[in-house]
């Protein structure tokens, strides 16, 4: 005899584990809401109510902490230009980047250690709205 439903398996639901998926496969690319529903196979209020429950935050801020993560570990790994990395990632507005950089990171840019950046955080030369010369767009 059972009591109620077959125990669940642990971890995210299925929407939510799809979604991550596709971030994930996804994270140097323009992503949106929407695209990250589809990939769910649900609304975008489905999947962002899924993302507050699970994870406490929205499907779009966990891009941007993926983001910044990662660029975080390519600018302490690497001696490319910080814009060139950050770039690489999927920003597009380095502005908005070095601000949310600090606030996620609580550490400024410019405190990066040296050996790790350029002097300066340069604006690569822009082609339809994707940069030039890099490697994901050809």
């Amino acid at each position: 005899m059972r009591d109620g439903p077959p125990p669940r398996p642990p971890g995210h639901p299925r929407a939510v584990r799809a979604a991550l998926a596709f971030i994930e496969a996804n994270l140097t690319e323009h992503i949106s809401l929407s695209d990250i529903a589809q990939a769910a196979h649900c609304s975008p209020r489905t999947i962002s109510s899924a993302f507050r429950n699970r994870l406490g935050l929205s499907p779009l801020s966990h891009v941007r902490t993926l983001r910044l993560d990662r660029i975080r570990a390519d600018i302490l790994a690497s001696t490319d230009p910080i814009g060139t990395i950050a770039y690489r990632w999927g920003v597009s507005h380095l502005g908005r980047f070095a601000s949310a950089y600090r606030e996620r990171l609580s550490r400024a840019l410019r405190r990066t250690p040296l050996r790790h950046r350029s002097s300066k955080v340069t604006q690569l030369p822009v082609e339809r709205g994707k940069p030039v010369g890099d490697a994901r767009h050809g």
